[in-house]
């Protein structure tokens, strides 16, 4: 009979393990075809604002269903949360910088900037003194420095310097809600303080929009596609990740969510009609090994 309680306990948290893993997974999937889905709306008469405004309130009554039906807290201590409501202001600038590039730029060297991310945080981790300078992370930085420099194309001559610098934003910008986010979550819970984040976003964005904004409503059914598709996409992406962390622990759902630069490239391939030379291909191996490598080293 003990045997028969072990072997069903170990066959529980094998499943949790397995249920945290496809969650993860999910989460991948769902948020690397974003940029592509962008894309295609932006192609249909849609603009940045529009697309990135509706995505942000969608993610809002999202999160706080979802609050009331696990019934987490949504009041919490006011340390995490001014963290939540500041980085909502920080995640409505990676927005726009990272959905904004892929007007200016290919969806597939967009995802390749704005994921060499996790290795940006390890070097501000570094700086703030929680991890040390290794010869492993200094290389896996160089790596996805050249590799990033191949997948460009070795000419920055017919690129958009506006895309660039949106895409760089994004990458630079995600690192620092990732460094602070994870402080705020030492004192709540994750999904609380992710609807401070997603509710400042959605003000921020909406005061924006009333301003300068101007309405774009796709005008084809593949441009609705992508435009209805984006908010779906990411807000499922971030609630599956969030979910399937808990599952698996952070260290193996950021191994996992590797899989998001070689998915995205690949939708954009698939979706877009891009093409990616053997030197691009190359290089974006390049980044995305340093990426692994910067992962399993931290």
């Amino acid at each position: 009979m003990a045997d028969a309680g072990t072997v069903s306990v170990a066959a529980a948290g094998f499943k949790h393990r397995l249920l945290g893993v496809g969650l993860v997974v999910l989460s991948t999937i769902a948020i690397a075809i974003v940029p592509s889905l962008a894309k295609l709306a932006y192609e249909g008469g849609s603009n940045t604002l529009s697309v990135i405004t509706g995505r942000s309130v969608f993610s809002v009554l999202i999160t706080l269903l979802l609050l009331v039906v696990l019934r987490q807290p949504i009041a919490i201590p006011r340390r995490p949360m001014r963290i939540g409501l500041a980085m909502g202001v920080a995640y409505a600038v990676m927005l726009y910088g990272y959905l904004g590039a892929v007007n200016y730029l290919p969806v597939s060297l967009v995802i390749l900037i704005y994921f060499i991310h996790p290795v940006l945080v390890g070097f501000i981790v570094m700086y703030l003194g929680q991890e040390r300078h290794t010869i492993v992370s200094v290389g896996a930085l160089v790596a996805a420095l050249v590799g990033l420099y191949l997948a460009i194309g070795l000419s920055f001559e017919r690129l958009s310097l506006v895309g660039l610098g949106l895409a760089a934003l994004a990458m630079a910008v995600t690192a620092i809600i990732v460094v602070w986010n994870a402080r705020a979550m030492a004192e709540a819970k994750a999904i609380s303080i992710g609807f401070y984040m997603m509710l400042s976003a959605a003000g921020t964005l909406t005061v924006i929009f009333a301003l300068f904004g101007t309405l774009a409503l796709p005008t084809t059914m593949l441009a609705w596609t992508g435009f209805v598709g984006v908010a779906i996409a990411s807000t499922v992406g971030t609630l599956a990740f969030m979910s399937g962390m808990a599952y698996v622990g952070a260290a193996r759902a950021a191994m996992i969510s590797n899989l998001e630069p070689v998915l995205g490239v690949l939708f954009a391939i698939a979706v877009l009609g891009e093409r990616v030379s053997l030197v691009q291909g190359i290089g974006i191996a390049v980044v995305i090994g340093a990426i692994f490598v910067m992962e399993m080293r931290r």
